[in-house]
């Protein structure tokens, strides 16, 4: 079966004033809440409904905890975006009609139509597999399913289900791949990305611009080594002396100029950020787009999600030509990842 190159990334449960639970594991109340019965008799896990919610900020969009496991060691599933009633556009590439087509037809544009899905479907717009192992989260992410989506997923169904109280939430801390920033050797975070294009200069008043004149400037190739000449004299001055500097022009020749190099070295204590200051960073940044960020440690600058702590591997797919992973391989895989992360000592 052929496989599929992904990325796990990994996130820990945030614990800070009094966020979630200090007795209980993510794990545990994850497990809690689809044990949970509901007023039909029935628990969260065993019927859909239960574990549907809306998307803040996204009318219509439902999320949806679909495929679920749980034993002692972890608790994994699939969780599905919808839009229900949303169309879907196809791109109609064969005509049935004209089984030779003749070249006005091949260079004409193709025809799009959309279609609803089939009764009793929806399509799925993002779907992410996560696995859980006590406060340690693993997620293979989906543009539209990220870390965020998972934190307010998990809210809800732990909230709504009893799980947690009203108060508190799921918040995941992503953390610093100290393999690629060094141990203690972060020295600087750079935050931000490119300018959009669409920002432009800030436009003028008729009034500024009556206040605005064109200067042209002109300078000679004399007037410009002639500047450049009184420049290093003048450094030379600061360093030896008047009497001393003209000693050295009055034994230059004609025809030579006066090239001026000054080495400084000096020392310094090496800049680290502090432990805990990474750990503010991290937990901090933890929603904060992977190509805003960029670190400088050991190895120079790490960009994006290498600067996170996450790993590259291979997952089957449940066919050769589908884009969907075997939900049974992905936590496999998970699993490991676990295992070599603490392994190296990467997590505790």
């Amino acid at each position: 079966m052929a496989s599929k190159r992904v990325k796990i990334h990994y996130r820990r449960l945030l614990r800070q004033d009094s966020t979630f639970p200090l007795d209980k594991t993510l794990q545990d109340r994850i497990q809690t809440a689809m044990e949970t019965t509901k007023p039909d008799g029935s628990k969260v896990r065993d019927k859909a409904k239960h574990r549907v919610t809306g998307v803040p900020n996204s009318e219509g969009s439902e999320r949806l905890l679909n495929t679920y496991h749980s034993d002692a060691a972890c608790v994994f599933g699939t969780v599905c975006l919808t839009l229900p009633g949303q169309l879907q556009a196809l791109l109609k590439v064969v005509d049935s009609s004209s089984a030779h087509p003749n070249l006005a037809e091949v260079m004409s544009a193709l025809e799009i139509a959309e279609t609803a899905a089939p009764a009793g479907h929806e399509y799925v717009h993002g779907m992410t597999y996560w696995t859980v192992i006590g406060d340690h989260f693993y997620q293979i992410q989906h543009v539209s399913m990220q870390a965020k989506a998972m934190e307010e997923y998990f809210t809800w169904l732990l909230r709504d289900n009893s799980a947690i109280s009203q108060t508190e939430a799921v918040m995941l801390q992503w953390k610093f791949d100290r393999a690629q920033v060094g141990d203690d050797e972060l020295e600087s975070i750079q935050i931000g990305g490119l300018m959009p294009e669409t920002v432009h200069d800030v436009a003028l008043t008729p009034a500024e611009l009556s206040k605005m004149e064109d200067v042209e400037t002109r300078e000679t190739i004399g007037e410009k080594v002639a500047a450049t000449f009184a420049k290093a004299r003048k450094v030379i001055e600061d360093l030896i002396g008047e009497v001393e500097t003209n000693k050295i022009i009055e034994s230059m020749p004609d025809d030579a100029s006066l090239d001026v190099r000054v080495n400084i070295g000096f020392r310094a204590k090496k800049r680290k950020l502090k432990r805990e200051v990474m750990s503010s960073l991290e937990a901090g940044l933890r929603n904060i787009a992977d190509g805003e960020i960029v670190a400088k440690g050991k190895n120079g600058m790490v960009r994006g999600d290498d600067a996170r702590l996450s790993m590259d591997m291979g997952i089957r797919r449940i066919s050769e030509t589908s884009t969907l992973l075997d939900p049974e391989h992905a936590l496999q895989q998970m699993l490991e990842v676990h295992r070599r992360f603490i392994h190296d000592g990467k997590i505790e």
